[in-house]
């Protein structure tokens, strides 16, 4: 995980320090001092860092480098900082940031927990599907032969007593770059065969699978269920 910030500078003052001679050129009188702090920045400011000073002589138009600096800079430095105050807004970021990532993670954990929810509402409503099928309903299905995989649909045409009969789709979807498509629920009458097939719901009931008595085995696993224009998903 990537994190990323900038580091800004906040001027605080620019005083004149007669009284320091420029190292570089060695004229007294012509120095000015600025107090300066860094602070983090993301989207604002962060958290404030130590005050920190820049050194400009006049005459020379030189900044001075820190490896030049003299005793005598240094404690004007010191003399100037004592009255310099960090402003509570480069606090703000202390408050904000922490704020701002609870509420993001507040609302990754909601939007979860929402999500979990409803898969677990239309888990219990694909079951009771099973269970008890209506006629019109359409089920995602992913058929195999055990070899072969494609993903299709079955439409409820009938029930009698055990038994639910399906009229399979002659729609069928096997590369992976068509799954989009597969949400396109078909539901005109010419999109699925003439002919029904009956599965037992009771053995679906314990597995949301459909077995066909062929061999070698075949058998469609729900995903979905498709019922009164609303797609329910189970993940």
């Amino acid at each position: 995980m990537f994190f990323y910030y900038q580091i800004r500078n906040h001027p605080h003052k620019t005083e004149a320090v007669p009284q320091v001679t420029c190292p570089v050129c060695h004229t007294p009188g012509q120095m000015q001092m600025s107090i300066l702090q860094k602070y983090a920045w993301v989207l604002g400011p962060i958290a404030p860092s130590g005050k920190f000073a820049m050194a400009f002589c006049e005459h020379c138009n030189n900044y001075v480098p820190a490896v030049k600096w003299t005793d005598e800079m240094d404690s004007v430095f010191q003399s100037l900082k004592k009255d310099v105050k960090t402003p509570r807004r480069l606090y703000r970021g202390l408050i904000v940031f922490p704020l701002a990532v609870a509420l993001i993670i507040g609302a990754i954990v909601l939007f979860s927990k929402v999500k979990s929810n409803k898969q677990q509402n239309n888990q219990a409503l694909i079951k009771e599907a099973i269970t008890h099928p209506r006629k019109g309903d359409i089920f995602q299905i992913t058929h195999s032969d055990g070899t072969n995989t494609n993903y299709t649909y079955f439409k409820v045409a009938d029930t009698r007593g055990d038994s639910v009969y399906f009229y399979p789709s002659t729609v069928h979807l096997t590369d992976m770059k068509d799954m989009d498509k597969w949400d396109e629920i078909p539901v005109a009458n010419d999109a699925y065969e003439k002919t029904p097939i009956g599965f037992s719901i009771k053995q679906a009931q314990t597995s949301d699978m459909y077995m066909y008595n062929t061999q070698p085995a075949q058998y469609g696993i729900v995903w979905s269920l498709y019922r009164d224009g609303q797609l329910y998903k189970k993940y």
